[in-house]
């Protein structure tokens, strides 16, 4: 039986992904959570089928990419000034890299719900989570987990305590399952503190901040009252201009919480780093040196002297701790500025899809975002390919399109005089 053209189209704006296809879903988190011996050998191959997957389904997939074009104006402008990076063939490299990683989260976007992709993300981090109780190693008493050092263990464990806190209070899911996650966030939390990673526990007592307050200001979507979210986004510009500037006791509440934190006013010599990363940009400002371009340590004399001064060893992998500056650098302050819309664009479509929407999924994505966008200031991850917290930030701001196709559908189908079709047929 043929379908009418409209209900055809309509199904596929909601493609629904294959049992397979939702397993290699999970597999792919894995591997873009963490890192192991010959990850590539399941990363690639998961990357070129997504991306026949896209084309395949590309009746609900174009739709979707179309309308959230942003996604793609940094790799965009790392393929077109890949020939004139200091390494053109790497920086191409990464330019498809990061173009396949938006191109997979609107894939993921058309296969799944919100709450399934939360979901998947809680397996995948979770499976993390079990294996770096039982699979890990300490270091000055520190936990590492599976992951190569014990920051890493923190900042990963985020993610899990986010989505797993999101699943357990979430009311349309099972409550097994929401029993599951309670369980799995005392995990995370464990997890955390054994890593003794200040910065991620500061950052674990935010993610609850977040939460609870997305919930109680935004959680019921178009059904929270108006005075609740204008109180909302007073009090969060407020906070913003006012914190920062309490005094506590000799000393402002910023240098209260950094003496607390064991960190200094330079950010264990961040903003030191960051003056050496001023200097690089102003040598190619506008188009950086390529992805790969700066750090190499035998050919470049400036990082062989940045290397001995913070007492890294030659073959330890480093950044600028920024990823701003790490932007910068090798894309220039075009590549910085579209990194910039890119991000200011998907914030402002989470926050619009919560306040219309609510629910706990969106609150996930919105947290995630805000997370990784403070982390973004002292760690160079942001835009980087293949990053499962990154991409779930741009898979909820496509949400929205995936929405509005969908709406704008069922619309037509239930009003056929708006549409060309409908109005020749009355006449």
């Amino acid at each position: 039986m043929t379908l009418p053209s409209g209900l055809h189209h309509s199904s596929a704006l909601a493609t629904p992904a294959r049992e397979i296809e939702l397993v290699m879903a999970v597999l792919w988190f894995l591997v873009t959570f963490t890192v192991f011996p010959h990850d590539e050998l399941i990363l690639y191959p998961l990357a070129l089928y997504f991306t026949y997957a896209l084309y395949r389904d590309r009746r609900a997939t174009i739709p979707i990419l179309a309308d959230c074009w942003p996604l793609l104006l940094l790799p965009a402008w790392a393929i077109l000034t890949s020939p004139l990076a200091v390494i053109p063939q790497t920086a191409f490299r990464s330019g498809v890299q990061m173009a396949m990683t938006m191109l997979i989260s609107v894939l993921f976007v058309a296969w799944m719900s919100p709450r399934r992709i939360v979901l998947t993300a809680f397996f995948a981090t979770g499976l993390c989570g079990v294996l770096s109780l039982f699979i890990t190693s300490y270091h000055s008493g520190a936990m590492t987990g599976i992951f190569a050092h014990k920051n890493m263990l923190g900042a990963k464990m985020l993610l899990l305590w986010a989505a797993a806190l999101c699943i357990a209070f979430d009311p349309w899911i099972r409550i097994w399952l929401r029993a599951v996650a309670l369980g799995f966030a005392a995990l995370a939390l464990f997890l955390i503190l054994a890593s003794q990673s200040a910065t991620a526990l500061v950052l674990a007592s935010v993610t609850i901040a977040l939460v609870g307050g997305f919930a109680f200001f935004a959680g019921g979507g178009q059904r929270t009252p108006a005075d609740r979210l204008a109180g909302a986004f007073i009090t969060l510009g407020v906070l913003a201009f006012l914190i920062p500037l309490l005094p506590v006791g000799q000393v402002s509440l910023l240098d209260y919480l950094l003496e607390n934190l064991g960190k200094s006013r330079t950010l264990t010599g961040r903003t030191e780093l960051w003056a050496y990363a001023e200097d690089v940009i102003r040598q190619r400002p506008l188009i950086g040196h390529g992805s790969g371009g700066f750090w190499r340590y035998q050919e470049n004399d400036l990082v062989r002297q940045i290397f001995a001064e913070f007492h890294k060893s030659p073959n330890q992998v480093f950044s600028f701790h920024s990823s701003f500056y790490e932007i910068a650098v090798h894309f220039g302050l075009i590549g910085l500025v579209f990194a910039i819309v890119t991000i200011v664009w998907a914030g402002v479509r989470l926050v619009g899809q919560l306040v219309q929407r609510g629910g706990l999924p969106f609150i996930f994505f919105l947290t995630i975002a805000s997370i990784e966008l403070i982390r973004a200031f002292v760690e160079s991850e942001l835009m980087r390919p293949f990053v499962l917290a990154h991409m779930l930030i741009w898979m909820g701001s496509c949400f929205l399109s995936k929405h509005r196709s969908m709406h704008g559908d069922r619309r037509k189908r239930r009003h056929p005089y708006e549409t060309g079709a409908g109005a020749g047929a009355g006449v």
